[in-house]
């Protein structure tokens, strides 16, 4: 009976019990410009001078075309001032609208991997990541600064703030525990992140920092044939923060049996 209770009260640490985790976006096989995840966030300024935005991202069509997963246009703004773009294509990923200066690299289908942009006004650097490890960086415009307010769609590339979609631009694929940060992460930070694994929770020396958080993102409305599904993570993954190896081992065949 005690290590009965002590099972269960693992499983209400922080984190480990939340609706959100082992919950992932699912983007159809069948490309549509109907299927897309849009939000206005009520606040973002406190991203104009820094951000990161870090995710999962596991597509599911391997083909050639460019197919985005995040765009963000502030309100006001034509095609011309997106601010940000993040695509299956890590050559086409912007900020600003300007190339990051990512060679054109198509992330392998049906395999997740690990994508971090981090940009800060102060060394006016934005910077990609893959896996850990920094792939590309280019100099920004002095001065400019991220704009406070606008929408966020995922899975569709905005022409418009909104709208004017493309089909052959649209995401396959499913995406997890996308995060935004009110700072630039370091490359150790998002290295870090990444070695942790899929199933892991945030890293609670970053987690402070997060302004968009994948529960906020798993709560914006959802159209035409997009839908959250369980992922493959199990919460023991979790526990595996707060306990050693051997005794997690133990704990899983006891509760399996």
């Amino acid at each position: 009976m005690r290590l009965e209770m002590f099972v269960a009260c693992l499983f209400l640490l922080p984190g480990i019990a939340k609706s959100w985790y082992n919950a992932v976006l699912d983007f159809p096989s069948e490309p549509s410009v109907d299927n897309f995840v849009m939000w206005t966030p009520i606040e973002t300024i406190d991203m104009q001078e820094a951000l990161s935005v870090c995710s999962w991202v596991k597509p599911t069509k391997s083909d050639t075309r460019n197919r985005f997963w995040l765009s963000y246009q502030p309100i006001g703004s034509s095609n011309d001032l997106e601010e940000i773009n993040m695509c299956d294509n890590l050559g086409a990923t912007a900020l600003f609208s300007t190339i990051t200066g990512t060679p054109a690299q198509h992330l392998e289908s049906n395999k997740w991997h690990h994508v971090c942009m981090t940009w800060s006004l102060s060394d006016q650097t934005v910077r990609v990541y893959l896996a850990g490890k920094e792939v590309s960086s280019k100099t920004t415009a002095a001065n400019r600064k991220f704009g406070k307010r606008g929408v966020f769609v995922l899975g569709q590339e905005q022409d418009r703030v909104g709208g004017s979609f493309d089909v052959n631009q649209a995401f396959i694929g499913e995406l997890y525990q996308l995060n935004m940060y009110s700072r630039a992460l370091s490359g150790e930070e998002v290295e870090r992140a990444f070695n942790r694994g899929l199933c892991a929770s945030s890293d609670p020396s970053i987690a402070k920092d997060i302004t968009i958080a994948w529960q906020d993102v798993l709560a914006a409305p959802r159209n035409g044939e997009v839908r959250i599904k369980r992922g493959t993570c199990s919460h023991w993954n979790l526990v595996s923060d707060y306990i050693d190896r051997d005794l997690l081992q133990h704990l899983i065949k006891y509760h399996d049996h």
